[in-house]
């Protein structure tokens, strides 16, 4: 009672996490930047192009496809592409009311 929606969980790539700075903790921080971090697939952390988070977020189909985060001292643009939507709202109808 009083919930707003459903959780949707979605399994992202995410590049452009410099392989230097490459923990648990910063991966979901970088998660975090777009929902909420829930899992990482840690075999995916030391590879060269990207990691695969599994997020917690409001809406499947609008995770942004850029956004902006700091690690250490610097400023960086991680990408994120959805590889696999596993929880999905279905869409309510609007109903208009005169």
């Amino acid at each position: 009672m009083g919930a707003k929606g459903v959780l949707n969980i979605v399994w992202v790539n995410v590049s452009n996490i410099p392989l230097d700075k490459r923990c648990e903790k910063n991966i979901a921080y970088v998660g975090s930047l777009v929902g909420v971090t829930l899992d990482i697939d840690k075999s995916t952390v030391n590879g060269p192009e990207s990691v695969r988070i599994k997020l917690g977020c409001r809406d499947a189909e609008d995770i942004p496809a850029k956004a902006e985060g700091v690690l250490g001292d610097h400023f960086y643009d991680f990408f994120y592409s959805v590889d696999k939507i596993l929880v999905k709202n279905t869409p309510k109808e609007k109903v208009s009311v005169p």
